[in-house]
């Protein structure tokens, strides 16, 4: 009943059923409270939303990475950037982790990076010059989003491989995964205790899930950059949804 009133937009009789099940001893549980949280989020009552956020960790429920995801879409949603740098402090002071889906969420929120990416010819090559684009709002939400993890989940490296996978990732996330990537590698390679992975492999997928099948954005826009910044790396003629090249003559392209 809880959900379905949700789906209705009717989250205020969503949250007197749960005092229904209150009465009847029957304990809400995360589920509801999510539901309900949502709900108010994507109606953009953000008064009501905070106040099921509260009431969810009075009762001992925490807030964990999926929740938090439904208050940044819910802010996005409603272009209330300055809330959603708030929220990600708020998350990075309770140690909530990011994930994939936050940086999807953040940055196609972000009208600046919609932006920049219409012409790839001209897009900004590092993190560094990215920043110099950016409003104030959006330097936080960057800023929070390139101090979390979430790279790190997205790489693999060894004597054998060094390798970024993009898959889940919009086109925007892939982008400034791409801009970190590119400085964690010449960071790496700059350390003299460094491993170089035999080969360097960024896979971007083919486009079997795009709207236009076999025509992946995210591997465009991979393409693009290895052009524009004279990268080495080409598509890989036994996985075409796949960027390879030898990690020595990687090594010596991004620390010249």
């Amino acid at each position: 009943m809880v959900s379905g009133l949700c789906n209705m937009d009717q989250p205020h009789d969503a949250e007197s059923v749960i005092e229904e099940m209150r009465i009847e001893k029957l304990k809400p549980g995360v589920f509801e409270y999510k539901s309900v949280l949502y709900c108010y989020g994507r109606l953009g009552l953000f008064d009501d939303m905070n106040r099921i956020v509260h009431r969810m960790e009075t009762e001992g429920h925490k807030i964990d990475t999926v929740c938090s995801n439904m208050v940044l879409s819910s802010y996005g949603a409603h272009d209330a950037l300055p809330q959603m740098g708030s929220w990600l402090q708020k998350l990075k002071d309770f140690n909530v982790p990011l994930s994939l889906r936050t940086y999807n969420t953040v940055l196609n929120s972000s009208p600046t990076f919609t932006s920049l990416l219409k012409d790839l010819n001209s897009c900004p090559l590092s993190v560094s010059e990215l920043l110099t684009f950016l409003n104030e709002d959006e330097l936080v939400l960057v800023r929070a989003l390139t101090q979390s993890s979430v790279l790190d989940e997205a790489m693999e490296w060894s004597s054998l491989e060094g390798k970024l996978d993009l898959h889940g990732m919009h086109l925007s996330s892939s982008y400034l995964i791409m801009m970190q990537w590119m400085d964690e590698i010449k960071v790496r390679f700059s350390e003299e205790k460094c491993v170089v992975p035999a080969e360097i492999v960024v896979v971007s997928g083919s486009g079997k899930h795009s709207s236009v099948r076999g025509e992946s954005p995210v591997k465009a826009l991979v393409k693009k950059i290895m052009v524009r910044t004279g990268s080495p790396m080409r598509i890989d003629r036994k996985n075409v949804g796949s960027f390879i090249a030898k990690g020595k003559t990687v090594k010596e392209w991004i620390c010249q």
